[in-house]
């Protein structure tokens, strides 16, 4: 049979009252749950009309429709009548006067729950795009780690507003599609919800790639009738080859691809729509894994198989559960055909990932477990980096690498299998049986044979990891790891290595000055007086004195004058504590080369301040200061990934002077547009920059990998607010996709990784 599943994209949404959406659910509801009591749906559908009564979409359409059509998507995954009623109130509490304590007393804790966990990913506001990216990301792994249901309710949100996107302006609809696309697309397919996902990405392309989409689209639908007949063709000698064999109980399924993953290939492979010949796949569906076997026997022996196209996910499923046999075969007529071969449960977990999953849960325990926890592996990952990764960029960079790209499976010589994410190096692996393993590999052996340990692994390889526990790792290995625990395990052993080196050596610095002031670091420790120094220089115990007196950021002369003062008069001590603070503090010169970015040092009125030239920080926006020997205080953004770099004890606290108010002087920072690539995308950017009056200082044009156009600048902008308002000016441009900051330290980073 031909399976009806080409994208939603294109049908068109016929207006429906409330009441028929209302009854649409109902019917959906019957399918799955029949004879269950629908009285808590009846309410729900009758508080939520009342919420939002005097609300209406920008479509023109009362806004119960949205909640509505939202439950009608999440019964289309058989989720429980929980779900439903929390779907239809989700938006109460966000846009309306009623709160979480309202939706318990009227519909109990398990929907109070499940709707304050759907309020919490969008209700905080924060200070710029990729920071509000990423919280909302936590929020969202948050609620998934305390309640499943939570997400995929979410994913039906997003999948009914990208339906009725387009009353939205165009820079908004390039947004959401391109935040779709980063996060949601793959969150979908990572729990295995392939329908909810595949329709994500199309709507996504059609926004983002309008021509393109048009273009895929109308070349499938002009073979419409040839494309059938083929696919009835293919069906028909499949099934009638399989029954010779005495298969009975099957179905076969054929349809065509979707237009994102056609769009994928061409970019991928850098091929036109023409030269793309597998357009279609085909499903059987048996009742065994010993017949999914038996009938991959009979496929290979009717056509023949495509050599490396062979993927045996049941014995090897997919992080998300996913469990398939795949093949790609060659017909008669020079064709080829991918087939997937999986047994009617394995089909469920297909269609609805982990809402199959859901439907054999007993009904009183639907939170995760630790047996779910274990086969959502990659959940309990993420749960752990959110509260460990705190600068949103790196939170990102660690989702999409690990989480969001391809898997290759490898082995351990004893047969143990490792999912790792495509690119992985030897070492990654070392990091993935465990942390002290990567922390002391010297070496490995991918199939039998000696190799680096920044080898890059392919699926099938079986690798085993030489360790001594003399090892110790060095920084560059940061240069070409793929993984986020491996890159973070790394930096872990590396400051705190740092740390003890300069806890060591300011101890020594610090016993030679108490030996000259005839006091011994011993007795102060007995004696409990090493409290007068931890008080004299505000830290919060000894050893962060040790480690700023190594470091440089704390002076050890002043110290020791400060808390153990001798027994002289009281302006002889302030005499030499103002002859001591000349001869440490930064020269007049320096101060003066300082004002150009009036920045105050917490505990100094005259210090060395430098702008870190990896993020160039604007007046406006957080910052942080690190205290650099030899060169004073060197200012950072808050959410710069060199600062993670650094050692939190040379850390220092700084603001924004009041001079920056009114300052007309420029700073420098650098953005990324990505562009329709077109002729005079340049020239258009260029003279919004010219009419917000940001100066530019570099440009360079490019085209990305996924044939969209990148511009980069250097720009001089006066402040944060500055940069904000030429940012929003360029979203605005039908022509820009979307506008970021660049951070420099990550891009020589990058280029430094690809030589290695």
């Amino acid at each position: 049979m031909t399976e009806v599943s080409q994208s939603k994209v294109e049908s068109k949404t016929v207006p429906v009252t409330p009441e028929q959406e209302f009854e649409a659910l109902l019917d959906s509801l019957d399918t799955y749950l029949p004879g269950q009591d629908r009285s808590s749906v009846h309410k729900a559908y009758e508080f939520a009309a009342k919420c939002h009564s005097d609300q209406t979409r920008r479509s023109g359409e009362p806004y119960i429709t949205h909640p509505l059509a939202v439950a009608n998507i999440v019964t289309t995954l058989k989720l429980d009548t929980a779900s439903v009623v929390a779907a239809i109130l989700h938006d109460t509490v966000e846009d309306t006067s009623a709160t979480i304590e309202d939706i318990e007393e009227a519909f109990g804790t398990e929907v109070a729950h499940l709707v304050d966990g759907l309020t919490k990913i969008s209700k905080i506001k924060f200070r710029s795009k990729q920071e509000k990216l990423a919280e909302n990301f936590r929020k969202m792994i948050l609620a998934m780690a305390k309640d499943l249901r939570v997400i995929m309710v979410k994913l039906c949100d997003r999948l009914h507003n990208m339906r009725t996107i387009g009353s939205l302006q165009e820079n908004k609809r390039r947004r959401i599609s391109q935040e779709t696309l980063d996060i949601y697309a793959p969150l979908a397919n990572r729990l295995g919800i392939y329908g909810i996902k595949s329709e994500l990405e199309d709507l996504c392309l059609r926004h983002l790639r309008y021509e393109t989409y048009q273009t895929i689209r109308s070349k499938i639908a002009a073979k419409k009738s040839v494309r059938e007949k083929y696919i009835a063709e293919v069906i028909e000698i499949l099934e009638t080859e399989l029954r010779k064999y005495g298969f009975k109980e099957i179905q076969v399924y054929g349809r065509p691809k979707h237009f994102f993953s056609i769009y994928k290939k061409m970019v991928d492979r850098r091929l036109d729509f023409e030269d793309i010949h597998d357009l279609f796949a085909f499903r059987i569906i048996v009742d065994s894994i010993k017949d999914c076997y038996e009938a991959l026997g009979v496929v290979h022996a009717m056509w023949k198989p495509m050599p490396g196209r062979f993927k045996d996910y049941i014995a090897m499923p997919k992080a998300n559960m996913y469990q398939s046999l795949h093949t790609t075969v060659i017909r008669p007529n020079g064709e080829p055909a991918e087939i997937q071969i999986r047994t009617r449960e394995m089909h469920e977990t297909c269609e609805f990932g982990v809402a199959a999953h859901w439907a054999y849960k007993d009904k009183d325990n639907k939170q995760v477990g630790s047996t779910d926890m274990e086969k959502f592996s990659w959940l309990r990952q993420i749960v752990q980096w959110q509260s460990e990764l705190k600068d949103p960029d790196e939170f990102l960079e660690a989702v999409k690498v690990d989480l969001f790209d391809e898997e290759i499976f490898v082995f351990t010589p004893k047969g143990d299998v490792f999912s790792l994410p495509k690119n992985a190096t030897a070492l990654d692996f070392a990091f993935s049986v465990h942390s002290d393993v990567g922390l002391k590999c010297i070496g490995v052996k991918i199939n039998g044979r000696m190799a680096p340990i920044k080898k890059r692994l392919n699926s099938g390889d079986i690798v085993e990891v030489l360790t001594s526990p003399h090892q110790k790792p060095s920084k560059d290995w940061l240069n070409f790891i793929a993984t986020s625990k491996a890159r973070n395990k790394i930096r872990s052993f590396l400051r705190s290595e740092q740390r003890e080196r300069s806890r060591k050596i300011g101890r020594d610095l610090l016993s030679q000055t108490l030996d000259k002031a005839g006091l011994s670091i011993e007795d102060l420790e007995k004696s409990g007086d090493t409290d007068k120094l931890v008080k004299a220089a505000r830290e919060s115990n000894f050893d962060d004195i040790l480690i700023g007196v190594g470091y440089g950021r704390l002076n050890a002369n002043q110290l020791i004058a400060k808390a153990f003062p001798p027994p002289e008069p009281k302006e002889n001590i302030e005499e030499q504590l103002h002859r001591d603070n000349i001869e440490t503090r930064a020269p007049q010169s320096q101060k003066r080369s300082s004002n150009k970015s009036p920045i105050l040092v917490s505990g100094y009125d005259d210090v060395l301040v430098t702008l870190g030239r990896c993020c160039q920080p604007l007046p406006g926006e957080p910052i942080i200061g690190f205290i650099t020997r030899g060169r004073g205080v060197t200012v950072h953004r808050s959410a710069c990934p060199r600062a993670l770099d650094l050692d939190p004890a040379r850390k220092i606290q700084v603001e924004w002077g009041e001079k920056t108010e009114g300052n007309k002087s420029y700073h420098k920072c650098y953005i990324s547009l990505r562009t329709q690539d077109k002729p005079g995308v340049l020239a258009e950017v260029t003279s919004v920059l010219s009419a917000c009056n940001a100066n530019v200082h570099k440009a360079e044009a490019k085209v990305s990998s996924d044939l969209t156009g990148v511009l980069e600048f250097e720009l001089g902008v006066k402040n944060l607010e500055h940069l904000e308002v030429v940012v929003a000016k360029l979203e605005n441009l039908k022509s820009v996709v979307s506008v970021r900051r660049k951070n420099i330290v990550k891009q020589r980073r990058l280029r430094r990784g690809r030589h290695s």
